[in-house]
């Protein structure tokens, strides 16, 4: 055992000179979804690293500024014990294997998944807060969250749209996208596909059938550019029948904070049409 722990040390001192050291004894996230609740609730100095995906423009939900002021860490047993956290803040869909060797250890960890809800949503953002021993700043961010959204149920006419991810995953029912729709006057068209929670849409399909909105990503890069000018080539042809709305990936992976971003650009959105003429 002895062995086993020198030889995780000397990988650690071999990756020191590219990786900044984690401060141990604190709090560690390997989830950017939770990391995107920490930079609005952790007081400064409490979380000493956070996921990889938080350092990259195009899948962080935290503020890069904050996130890229921390070291990044990743998923692995090994990384996990080498930065010696106090609490590990993980998703569901980390190793059974890595949770049960962290509780081994002696390392609290907290596993949240993908809130399918507002209200799970919000009762996430507690339990972290909790956590933290920061509950008053986490009451302060769903109060935030609850702003953003329509003080009313919406009595107008439902516009139909669709948010459409690259790769054509589209969000239907049952999932926390859906119910935001909803809330600003969308009905989800992915029903009318045949789609379920979460299900691929072809562009064939969506073109013989458009919603009057597709909330989308505009803008990416490499392989994936190319897809996109292929397919906005393709949607040029509906005209104005259907509206093509700036909506990048990123919204879609977390609810917390993200909640408010997409209530903005959905609220926005649908005042364009009018309460009662869509």
């Amino acid at each position: 055992m002895r062995f086993g722990w020198c030889l995780l040390w000397a990988f650690a001192l071999a990756g020191c000179a590219s990786q900044p050291v984690i401060a141990p004894h604190g709090v560690v996230s390997n989830n950017p979804c939770i990391d995107a609740v920490l930079a609005h609730i952790a007081m400064p100095g409490q979380v000493t690293a956070v996921s990889i995906y938080s350092h990259d423009p195009d899948s962080a939900s935290a503020p890069l500024a904050w996130a890229r002021q921390l070291p990044a860490i990743g998923i692995s047993a090994e990384e996990l014990l080498l930065a010696r956290p106090k609490m590990v803040l993980t998703g569901n869909l980390a190793s059974s294997g890595t949770n049960a060797v962290l509780a081994r250890a002696g390392i609290q960890t907290l596993a949240l998944g993908v809130a399918p809800t507002i209200a799970d949503d919000m009762q996430q953002i507690r339990t972290i807060a909790a956590a933290l021993g920061r509950g008053d700043a986490g009451e302060a961010l769903i109060s935030d969250i609850e702003e953003s959204l329509p003080s009313t149920q919406f009595s107008g006419t439902n516009v139909s749209a669709i948010i459409w991810q690259n790769g054509g995953f589209v969000a239907g029912k049952g999932t926390l996208q859906d119910e935001l729709l909803a809330h600003h006057g969308f009905r989800n068209a992915s029903a009318q596909y045949g789609l379920s929670s979460w299900g691929v849409l072809p562009l064939e399909t969506l073109m013989r059938n458009p919603p009057q909105v597709i909330f989308m990503p505009t803008h990416q890069r490499g392989s994936d550019a190319r897809q996109m000018r292929a397919r906005q080539k393709l949607l040029a042809h509906l005209g104005g029948r259907t509206r093509i709305i700036e909506f990048p990936d990123r919204l879609l992976f977390c609810g917390g904070p993200t909640i408010i971003k997409v209530s903005a650009i959905l609220a926005k959105t649908r005042a364009s049409f009018g309460k009662d003429m869509p």
